[in-house]
């Protein structure tokens, strides 16, 4: 809609008159004849501070006097009588368009005669006032420009309405003036002032002046429209001036149109734009004059131009409301409602008590007993067996053997050596040398084939505490069986070996723990005990079976051995201290150690025979395990005195160096005095005074000796002098027919093998079977596969964790605690720099929570570390399925669910930006960042095995991420060749990305002592030294690299360095 003005009425005569100056022009224009005319004063270049002046020279410039006057309808400044001119125009008198940019202010230079203007980059125009169109407003709202660039939110508005200063440049589009002038095209410059109402209109000729005009008490209107926008500017008054001597106002051969200009134009003039209709200028007397002569009713203009606004200050613009998060805040509450509900669903459901477990076996025919029947008999033969720490000399020639459905006890008094040698035996890691031969059915068998045959029960029981103990014996037959055993099989070997010793009353009772019991110790030790059982290995050692045992299981316990070894062909070794009488009948081979020296090897019905024929029987109905212990102490005695008489006293050749031995300390009395002395003290004391006196002095000497010698790093272990009576007593075993039978047995089977290995002929009946060979033809002894082991360890872990339910509470229950917490203090943060500072507040404090709550995970593989070294060692299953299913059902469950439950409480709450792509990357950096250092704890888990060290290096490991996370320090600050401290730190990947994606597009608006500051936030970003662009990379894809660094590094530890070592 445009604005209709009624012009004022004029003379006839006056127009005729009008008509005939401006043909004449015209019409010399067309014929491009030029005639010199006088110059502006302002071209003459007078300084106004000249004094005097030659003659015939022009007086000097005074806007004061009435021979001067200021063009564009500047101000005169009554002080010094020059001209002040509008933006756009300089010289003396404001005639000289000036060039640059209009934001130069007075520091623009004038144009040159004859040339136009080189205006700055964004500026256009004749006088370079014009903004060039390089941003723009979508009807959105949002700010946008042409190259999709945006600078510091200011824009270019251009949709007429003036805000401060409109500056528009008009081509003038009227056919027939543009006919008229050829070469020189007509062009109109139109500008406004907001704040004091008025307008400016100058018209050109081949960008030279011709007349200008000033209109004041204007108002201006922006009508919208469907598809188009009017823009209006409505002035009551206007005055036009010409410039002398320029075209048609006295150029020579123009007309001179001062006087119309002067006395005719005087409003009102409207200046309007129609979206794609262009512009029109209109004033009634020179619609008149252009109708009359062009026929056109007004001037018609195409225009460009506008005003560089903050996008704020456009006309129009609304600042878009915060959106309302009210319902982000119960979608997320019951987010994790639901979260909570359905994990406590599901670790009920999974935690349930298995009913009817008898019930739901079905066997094949013969499918019972098929295990028992698939093994093969295996003989262990032994000589010359010794172990050395250091220069210590724990065992010594130890020789012996046992065959298949027999039961070999291996006794001795406390510190004897009587597991070092099991160990030996079993091929456990052991930290000194060993020495010997060990033969499996006459062949020397590698760890791995000896392994697969072989079980082991330690003495102490390292078992999961929250499984039941069916649980705990059915996952060893699960992991240890073949696996082409069918599973009902293996449960019902499970039950049968429970039911064998005892403990299947209490098969769905936990294992319980120190605090916590649930089941005897008595008990625990038959469920170590049922775990290798039920794997009915070829050979079974056993580390004192029966300790921790009353008299009557400790007998029950060594009849299952026995019953297993007879009734199936088994070969079973175990260490055993006094054991009852009963229990002694059961055994079949007899071995004897004292001090690491062998006292007797051999059957147990020979070993009393033994005894007597070298003067040592045992007494009638004494109970030969006690005697042979007694026996074995007391000639391990040293006499402290010269008579020999008391067959006690320990002899003065013994030194007491051997009280460093790792199994010896607890075995060595001082001195043994007997009972006739020990019940007459008073008797014979002057006599035995000097002997006590040297006895005394010898014993300072002594531990003085060893107290230096201990200081001064050099010892004398190696050369240890055995007691006299020990010696006579393993003398006597070396020279007897039983070790000479057992050393000609083993060295007719070593003959035998070394002759299969040479081609000789050996008798095929008498030759043992190779039992690793054939144990892997008869049944392929393949374990569980390592699907079915992850599978396993997956559910035992899963167990374990929701059955111990305080840690994994304890993280659910505090991530959505101060969830709310955070929500409370950081809620509907606003967009100004305390809300920046919020932002990053609640950043740091949410990274400093995940981060240090990790530390919590030390305990999970702390816990299990020996118990993983003795299934590992017994081969249980492989370190990779252990480690995969820790890490995916012990450490995701703590390191997943908890972000995700913070985070959908916390976003809302906060108000952080309300986008769908937004709140999923800012859950993504939290879960990979928690998962980043849930892999650095469970790496020093793994790497320290004292806890208190790994707490306090986890501890400063955070410390140190924490300091570099980008807030604490500035980076700038920071040595350019310690830069790289920032990439390595998980906390500063994460915390630039939850800063990237919260404020890279935020403008913060700051009002401050009445002025409003609008700062872009990537600004303040860069000032904190974070990218706007590091999102994605580096920092994401740092930390999925740091978690997959960490795990592998974590793996490679595990592998490699966690191995049992006794």
């Amino acid at each position: 809609m445009l604005t209709t003005v009624v012009p004022t009425t004029t003379t006839t005569g006056t127009m005729l008159h009008l008509l005939l100056l401006l043909s004449s022009p015209l019409l010399a224009a067309t014929r491009n004849t030029s005639w010199p005319s006088p110059q502006p004063i302002s071209s003459i270049g007078l300084s106004p501070l000249a004094v005097t002046r030659p003659d015939k020279c022009p007086p000097c410039f005074n806007c004061l006097l009435p021979a001067f006057t200021c063009g564009q309808y500047g101000s005169c400044d009554p002080y010094d009588g020059q001209c002040k001119c509008p933006p756009g125009w300089g010289g003396i008198d404001c005639l000289i368009p000036q060039c640059d940019s209009l934001a130069d202010g007075d520091q623009r230079r004038l144009r040159e005669d004859g040339k136009t203007c080189e205006c700055k980059e964004g500026w256009g125009g004749i006088n370079c006032n014009d903004r060039q169109r390089l941003y723009w407003i979508p009807a959105s709202g949002q700010i946008g420009s042409q190259d999709s660039e945006e600078i510091a939110n200011m824009t270019c508005y251009d949709g007429g309405e003036t805000v401060f200063n409109n500056h528009q440049m008009c081509d003038v589009t009227n056919r027939k003036i543009i006919d008229q002038l050829p070469g020189r095209p007509p062009q109109v410059t139109f500008s406004c002032e907001k704040q004091e109402n008025t307008c400016s209109f100058q018209f050109w000729t081949a960008q030279v002046e011709s007349f200008y005009c000033a209109l004041d008490t204007c108002t201006s209107e922006n009508v919208p429209g469907y598809d188009t926008n009017t823009t209006t500017y409505a002035c009551e008054h206007i005055k036009c001036s010409c410039v002398p001597g320029r075209f048609i106002c006295g150029e020579d051969g123009s007309v001179d149109i001062t006087d119309f200009l002067t006395e005719e134009i005087r409003g009102p003039a409207t200046f309007s734009c129609k979206s794609g209709a262009g512009c029109k200028f209109e004033e009634p007397a020179m619609n008149d004059l252009i109708l009359t002569i062009f026929g056109d009713p007004f001037i018609s203009l195409q225009c460009d131009g506008g005003e560089c606004l903050h996008y704020s200050q456009v006309p129009g613009y609304v600042r878009p409301v915060k959106p309302d998060n009210t319902r982000w805040v119960a979608l997320s509450a019951a987010g994790a409602g639901l979260i909570v509900v359905l994990s406590s669903a599901v670790l009920w459901y999974a935690g349930r008590a298995g009913t009817g477990e008898f019930g739901q076996i079905r066997l094949p025919d013969n499918e019972a007993s098929k295990l028992m029947a698939e093994h093969v008999p295996a003989s262990l033969h032994f000589s010359s067996l010794s172990y050395t720490l250091g220069s210590k000399s724990i065992l010594d020639d130890i020789t012996g053997s046992v065959k298949p459905g027999q039961v070999m006890a291996i006794m001795g008094a406390s510190g004897a050596g009587k597991s070092t040698l099991l160990d030996i035996l079993a091929r456990k890691n052991k930290r000194g040398t060993v020495g010997g031969v060990t033969l499996v059915n006459g062949r020397e068998v590698g760890d791995s084939e000896f392994k697969s045959v072989t079980g082991f029960v330690d003495q102490e029981d390292t078992l999961m505490s929250t499984l039941t103990v069916y649980e705990t014996v059915l996952y060893s037959a699960l992991l240890r069986l073949p696996r082409d055993m069918s599973f009902e099989a293996k449960k019902f070997r499970t039950l049968e070996t429970m039911n064998e010793l005892g403990i299947l009353r209490i098969k769905d009772m936990r294992i319980g723990e120190s605090g916590r019991r649930s089941i005897s110790g008595g008990e625990k030790r038959r469920v170590s005990i049922a775990c290798e059982l039920v794997t009915s290995p070829s050979i079974l050692f056993l580390d004192e079976p029966t300790s921790g045992l009353d008299s009557y299981n400790a007998f029950n316990v060594v009849e299952c051995l026995v019953s297993l070894a007879r009734d199936y062909n088994r070969t079973v070794v175990f260490t055993i201290h006094q054991p009852r009488s009963n229990i002694v009948a059961l055994f079949d081979q007899l071995l004897v150690l004292a001090m690491g020296k062998l006292v007797y090897a051999g059957e147990f019905s020979k070993c009393q025979g033994h005894f007597a024929s070298i003067g040592r029987p045992c007494p009638p109905g004494f109970n030969i395990a006690d005697f042979l212990i007694d026996l074995t102490m007391n000639a391990s005695l040293v006499n402290v005195s010269r008579d020999d008489s008391p067959d006690l006293l320990p002899s003065p050749l013994e030194d007491d160096t051997n009280l460093a031995d790792e199994e010896r300390a607890l075995a060595r009395p001082s001195v043994a005095v007997p009972l006739a002395v020990r019940s007459h003290p008073s008797s014979n004391s002057s006599s035995h005074t000097p002997s006590s006196i040297s006895s005394t002095t010898g014993y300072i000497k002594r531990k003085t000796s060893q107290l230096f010698e201990a200081v001064s790093g050099s010892t004398t272990e190696g050369n240890e002098v055995m007691a006299p009576k020990l010696t006579a007593l393993v003398n006597a075993y070396a020279q007897s027919s039983i070790a000479s039978d057992i050393k000609a047995e083993i060295d007719q089977i070593q003959r035998e093998q070394q002759g299969r290995m040479n081609g000789s002929n050996v008798d095929a009946g008498n030759e043992l079977p190779d039992v690793a060979f054939e144990t892997s033809l008869l049944r392929g002894r393949k374990r569980a596969s390592w699907g079915t082991q992850f599978r396993i360890l997956s559910g035992r872990a899963f167990k374990n964790l929701y059955r111990d339910p305080a840690l994994l509470a304890a993280h659910y229950l505090a991530s959505i605690a101060l969830a709310l917490i955070c929500g409370l203090f950081f809620h509907n943060v606003t967009n100004d720099i305390a809300g920046f500072q919020n932002r990053l507040g609640l950043f740091f404090f949410t990274l400093s929570l995940f981060g240090f709550s990790c530390l919590s995970s030390l305990g999970l593989f702390a816990n299990e570390r020996i118990l993983f070294m003795r299934e590992r060692s017994n081969g249980y299953y492989s370190a990779f399925t252990y480690f995969s299913s820790k890490v995916l059902f012990d450490i995701l469950p703590l390191r997943v669910v908890p972000p995700l439950m913070f985070g959908g409480i916390v976003y809302s709450l906060a108000g952080l930006v309300p986008t769908v792509a937004a709140f999923w990357k800012f859950i993504l950096t939290l879960v990979l960042f928690n998962l980043t250092t849930a892999s650095v704890v469970l790496l020093l888990s793994i790497a320290f095995s004292n806890i208190s060290v790994a707490s306090l290096v986890g501890t400063l490991v955070m410390l140190f991420n924490l300091l570099f996370a980008g807030l604490l320090i500035s980076r700038e600050t920071i040595l350019p060749g310690l830069q790289f401290l920032y990439i390595i730190s998980f906390f500063h990947a994460a915390f630039e990305a939850l800063a990237v994606n919260e404020l890279r597009y935020l403008s913060l608006k700051e009002v401050k002592y009445g002025v409003e500051l609008d700062v872009p936030a990537a600004t303040i970003l860069s000032v904190f030294g974070l990218h706007a662009q590091a999102f994605w990379w580096p920092n994401i894809a740092l930390l999925g690299i740091f978690f997959v660094t960490f795990i592998a590094a974590s793996y490679t530890v595990l592998h490699f360095f966690v191995k049992e070592k006794r």
